[in-house]
């Protein structure tokens, strides 16, 4: 049995009709991706489960677009981190507290020096050197590092062992 192989030519009105439907089809969706933004969706039709991992993070939203009174309860919270260390008579040492895996640095500062005694000539004390934002190798962040902890230099020059501390405060998101 012998299949007719042979194939028609289209009419003319087939070829317009399909160009029309691709063309309507294409443009439709193209008009559609230009012309949707946010004044176009429902309050809460997108959810979390149709975003992204990470695609709405602070480098993407306008400045004052997050309100805390449009935040649900306990969708932020700060933590405060610290790191305490014994520095040795005649030492300097970094005291570097490190926020965790998620979390962002949004300050951080110097506990103290224990134990402190009166300043003068004959009793030189332990004092702070600097107080930064720290990138994972404990550097001032340069060159856009994200910072994930608050480092404290602290130099010894008293005649005692003395613990000092930093702190960081880090947002959970």
């Amino acid at each position: 049995m012998k299949l007719n192989t042979k194939f028609r030519r289209p009419s003319a009105s087939m070829v317009i009709a399909t160009t029309a439907l691709v063309i309507a089809a294409g443009g439709a969706g193209a008009f559609a991706a230009t012309q949707i933004n946010g004044k176009n969706l429902v309050n809460k039709s997108v959810t979390n489960a149709k975003l992204a991992n990470g695609a709405v993070n602070n480098r993407v939203l306008q400045s004052n677009s997050v309100l805390a009174s449009t935040l649900a309860p306990g969708a932020v919270s700060t933590k405060l981190r610290y790191a305490v260390v014994n520095v040795p008579t005649g030492t300097t040492v970094n005291v570097f507290a490190r926020c965790n895996s998620g979390e962002d640095v949004v300050g951080g500062g110097f506990g103290g020096i224990n134990p402190t005694t009166w300043v003068g000539q004959a009793n030189p004390q332990a004092h702070v050197s600097f107080s930064r934002p720290a990138a994972q190798d404990g550097q001032a962040p340069i060159n856009g590092a994200v910072p994930v902890g608050w480092n404290v230099g602290v130099v010894n020059e008293s005649n005692q062992v003395v613990q000092a501390s930093s702190y960081v405060v880090c947002l959970k998101a």
